[in-house]
Formats: structure tokens, C-alpha cells, sequence
């Protein structure tokens, strides 16, 4: 059961204090055992390091929390509750808070501030009154926030215009001289069936000059590729049929197949999230239909809006029907397990229409890399935009640290070996498109902006290493510099010298008009137009969006 809520800044100082009830305790009388408890917490690796934690106050209270970047929001929770039937749910107050930040958001815009909690506290607390009933939350929904309390401060207008309020009083005064008072059991002129019946989600009344409607499927790509070498890639169809999270690996044989270093980029693990975003401009109550193609893509488990008929998803996996919220909503989160797909090859563009080829190790100083991208022609993608690979390795001021006592390397050899190989630049001989360029700690960045689907861009590169007690004893910190007294290049002289790869590497990219898992929205209908008009076509709109979350090549 909520007890109160507590705003503050960054350093713990009240900003905003909302409580239930009166023997709630004031945020001053909590701040010491707070402050205590983060203390505790930052000591065992727990606690204010977190972005949501929990603190015990006693054993009646507890205070959960999440920090914004200016803003702590504290909710003061009881153990035991006077809810008739409630369930204790720990989720609940995070749930809670999460909500309660997204209505500031929208009422006072981002980012939330102090100043902007200071100039609508009269708002922020008939937010909060709607928002909690009882200890418990009540409305939570931004549209029905929206027809209870307006944008600007209701307050605000009240003490700002108060001759024009006791005018218009004394105009209904007068009016209403004469009439008999209304029967206490009648209900009030302004209460209707159809506020009482009012949907949660939406507004009431909603009217539109132009109705409209879209739909946005977003998916973001999750994999980590490891390479199998060629050796390995002898036995790929045994690895393939004792392991089924690899069944559609066949598709990531490498290009360069005819090179002895060829390997296959086989996923460790892997999935789609996806997404379907609606934006709804409508008259009226509709009621609409939506049906996807899903066959075979093995949704397990998916979230929806609260305004999503079950029953008929349930009933017909693919179909949601539903009365839509007013403006931007989200009705439904789902996840592809790549692991779950036996054939591989009959879904090639699972992962995107972006495939890498990765070769490390090549040269005769085995600290040259070549990487490859295949990107796949398809009519309804235009381009690919902020494509960016990043290539990351070990830097020396990693190794330093290690030598220095941060890390720990036990061996002397490893400690000689990590000296000489500490990665202080990556070049870039040979780029097809886009650039290259070097950011330092061990990290450089291929940069390809926007390119068009059809084409194979191309880079080849090598990976400096220098002595890390030569850069530790030079004040000018140009470690990215290629003078000879500083770097060296890996000996080609050593014949056990190993390879200086790139420990991996990070592929970023969206794109519009496809979708990777193939899902699409194969129609969306009106099924009921209630307050809308038979004769009113709305216009719709369809939008496939692809981007990469974590999106990672091994070396």
C-alpha cells in the first residue's frame, strides 16, 4: 500500500511531497535512514548504484525508488495494506513510478527539472490524487489524465481569474433565481451514460477533422556471432545436428571461401524484440481490426495494451481487435528466439539484410583484419542509414592498468607479451566507402553514414602495438601517433608471435520498409464506427522500421 511520494533532487533535497495520509511521515524524518541505507549499498555493489532499488525503513515501511537524470521519485510503501482482497505485488511501486515519470513527461515536457515540478505543484498533486485511490493506483491511463486534469494548472486559472469566476457566479445567480433546486437524487445535468461508460484508455468526445491512423513495426536486431574456422567448418553439418540453437547458422558462411582463413559466423545466441506502435487520430469510438501475418515466426509470450481484446488473439493468433487510445500508444511488445528456427536457410534476412565478413589475423605479422559487408538488394528498402562498425581491442591503457595493479596478470610471459602487444592504433589501407578513424583506447570506428542496398563495401586494416613503458614515460599523450619511438609494429621475425586480432566487433544500422523477421501487417480495418461515420474513410499508414541493438562479430 502507497503511503507517499517523494520528489527530490539529486543531492536528496525536497523538491515535492505528496502524502496519503496524515500519519505518513514527512520525507525530513526519512532522509537520514535513506541516505544511510545508499551508503550501505554502494559499499557491497548495491543500493544508490542502481537505477531502481529498494530500502528498508522498518519492518512496516519500505521505500522504493528510481533515479532520472535531475530527479530521485520516492514511493513510501507499507507492508500491510487496508485493501480489501489485495495482493502484495513488489513489482507494483516500480510499475508505479515508471508511469508516474512518462504523465510528468507529457504534462510538463522533458527533460523533467525542479523548476518544472516547482511551476506545476498545484497540478502534479491532482495527478497524483487521480493517479492514487486509497493507497492503491487508480488512474494511471495519460488519455483519461487528460479529460480529468487539463494541461494547464486548473489552480493556476482560479487565482488568476478570479473577478471573471465571481462574475459568471453571479450571472448563474441571477439565472437561477426563481428555479427550484434539484432533487438531490437526480443526477447532475452534466453526468451521461456515456462518461460513466467511458473507456479507460481514451478520451471522450473525441472529434477530428482529419481522421487518420498508422501503424509502426519496429524490430531490433540481438545476436552475438562467433567465427568457426575452416578446419571446423569440416564438421559444421555434425555441430549443426548436435546443437539446435545452431540449425541456422548455414547461412553465415563467409565470402571468402576460397582463402584458407575462410570461416562461418555461427550465432551463440540470438533475438528479435519487436514492437507495434499506433497512432490514432479518430472521431468517435471505433472499433478496428488489425491482422498480421505471424505463421512461423514462433511469437511465444507477447505483451499488449490493455485495449487488446484477448480473446480473439487467443482465438486467432495474428488478429488483434481492439478500440484504439487516442494518440500514441504502444499494443504490443513480442520476442523471436532465434534458437527455436530448425531451418536456417529458408530465412535468410532473420538477422537483417546486413551480413558481415569477418577475417582477422592475416598478414605477415598476423595483425591485419578485412571486413565485408553483404548488403542485400531489396525494392522496399531505399538505404541503409547510420551504418557504423566499430572495431574494438585491447588498449594500452587496459594493459597499463593491468600491469599497474588494477587487473591482474600472474605470468611473466603474459605480462611481457601483454607489454609489447598493447593496441595503440588501428589503421585503416584500403575503404570502399565511408571512412575510418581511430578514437583511441583501443577503439576505432568505420563509418559509412547512409549507403544504398546492393553494395559490398569493403575494408582492410591493421592493428599498431607499442610498449607500454615508452608511452608511460612520454608526457606529450599523443598515443595515437605512429612515431618510431614510440610503436612498433609485431615483429615479423618471431615465429610464436600471436595474432593481434580485434576482440570484436559492433555493427549499428537502421533501415525503413522491411522487417528481418518478415512479419507485416496484412490489413487494418474499421469494424464498428461508432461517432465516426459510415461514409468517413480514414487514411492509413503502414511504416516497417529495422534497427540493431546489440549487434556483435567475434573475433
Amino acid at each position: 500500500m502507497f503511503e507517499a511520494v517523494y520528489i527530490a533532487d539529486l543531492n536528496d533535497s525536497l523538491v515535492y511531497e505528496y502524502r496519503i495520509n496524515l500519519a505518513s511521515p514527512h520525507f525530513k524524518s526519512l532522509i537520514s535512514i535513506i541516505r544511510l541505507k545508499k551508503q550501505d549499498g554502494d559499499g557491497d555493489g548495491t543500493g544508490a548504484s542502481e537505477d531502481e532499488s529498494l530500502i528498508e525503513i522498518n519492518e512496516d515501511y519500505f521505500v522504493a525508488y528510481e533515479r532520472t537524470s535531475s530527479l530521485i521519485i520516492y514511493v513510501l510503501c507499507s507492508e500491510s495494506s487496508s485493501v480489501p482482497n489485495s495482493v502484495s505485488n513488489p513489482v507494483i511501486p516500480y510499475v508505479f513510478i515508471k508511469r508516474l515519470i512518462e504523465v510528468m513527461a507529457d504534462y510538463f515536457g522533458t527533460p523533467l527539472a525542479v523548476t518544472k515540478i516547482d511551476a506545476n505543484n498545484d497540478t502534479l498533486t491532482l495527478l497524483i490524487n487521480e493517479m492514487i485511490d486509497n493507497g492503491m493506483p487508480n488512474v494511471t491511463d495519460f488519455n483519461k489524465l487528460r479529460d480529468l486534469i487539463p494541461f494547464k494548472s486548473f489552480l493556476s486559472k482560479i487565482l488568476g481569474k478570479g473577478n471573471d469566476l465571481a462574475a459568471a457566479t453571479n450571472k448563474t445567480l441571477i439565472s437561477l433565481k426563481g428555479t427550484p433546486p434539484p432533487s438531490p437524487y437526480e443526477p447532475a445535468a452534466v453526468v451521461n451514460d456515456t462518461s460513466l461508460n467511458s473507456i479507460p484508455w481514451r478520451r471522450s468526445n473525441v472529434k477530428y477533422t482529419n481522421n487518420e491512423m498508422y501503424v509502426d513495426v519496429v524490430e531490433t536486431i540481438n545476436v552475438i556471432l562467433k567465427p568457426v574456422t575452416k578446419t571446423s567448418a569440416n564438421n559444421a553439418q555434425s555441430l549443426l545436428a548436435s546443437n539446435p540453437a545452431t540449425h541456422f547458422d548455414s547461412a553465415y558462411y563467409s565470402s571468402s571461401s576460397l582463402k584458407t582463413s575462410s570461416a562461418i559466423l555461427v550465432p551463440i545466441v540470438g533475438n528479435i524484440e519487436g514492437e507495434i506502435k499506433f497512432v490514432s487520430h479518430l472521431t468517435g469510438v471505433p472499433l478496428l481490426q488489425m491482422i498480421l501475418s505471424i505463421s512461423g515466426l514462433g511469437i511465444k509470450l507477447p505483451s499488449f495494451h490493455p485495449c487488446i481484446k484477448l480473446d480473439s488473439w487467443v482465438g486467432n493468433p495474428g488478429t488483434l481487435s481492439f478500440i484504439p487510445p487516442d494518440g500514441k500508444s504502444t499494443l504490443m511488445q513480442y520476442q523471436i528466439d532465434l534458437d527455436t528456427f530448425p531451418d536456417r536457410k529458408s530465412k535468410l534476412g532473420l538477422l537483417g539484410i546486413v551480413t558481415v565478413d569477418f577475417q582477422s589475423g592475416l598478414g605477415v605479422n598476423q595483425n591485419e583484419f578485412e571486413i565485408k559487408l553483404l548488403v542485400k538488394d531489396i525494392k522496399s528498402v531505399s538505404k541503409i542509414e547510420n551504418l557504423v562498425i566499430e572495431v574494438v581491442c585491447a588498449s594500452a591503457d587496459t594493459e597499463k592498468r593491468n600491469k599497474n595493479g588494477d587487473g591482474q596478470i600472474d605470468e611473466d610471459d603474459d605480462d611481457n607479451r601483454a607489454k609489447e602487444n598493447a593496441v595503440v592504433n588501428i589503421k585503416a589501407s584500403r575503404v570502399t566507402h565511408g571512412d575510418f578513424s581511430y578514437k583511441g583506447n583501443g577503439r576505432g570506428e568505420w563509418n559509412l553514414r547512409s549507403l544504398s542496398p546492393g553494395l559490398n563495401p569493403f575494408i582492410h586494416g591493421s592493428i599498431v602495438a607499442g610498449s607500454i613503458d615508452s608511452i608511460g614515460s612520454s608526457d606529450d599523450g599523443n598515443t595515437g601517433s605512429d612515431s618510431p619511438s614510440d610503436l612498433i609494429e609485431v615483429s615479423s621475425t618471431t615465429s610464436n608471435t600471436k595474432p593481434i586480432k580485434p576482440l570484436y566487433l559492433k555493427m549499428s544500422y537502421t533501415h525503413k520498409g522491411a522487417l528481418p523477421s518478415g512479419l507485416k501487417v496484412d490489413s487494418l480495418k474499421i469494424v464498428s464506427a461508432k461517432g465516426l461515420g459510415e461514409t468517413v474513410k480514414p487514411y492509413k499508414g503502414v511504416k516497417y522500421i529495422t534497427k540493431t541493438g546489440d549487434f556483435i562479430i567475434r573475433s
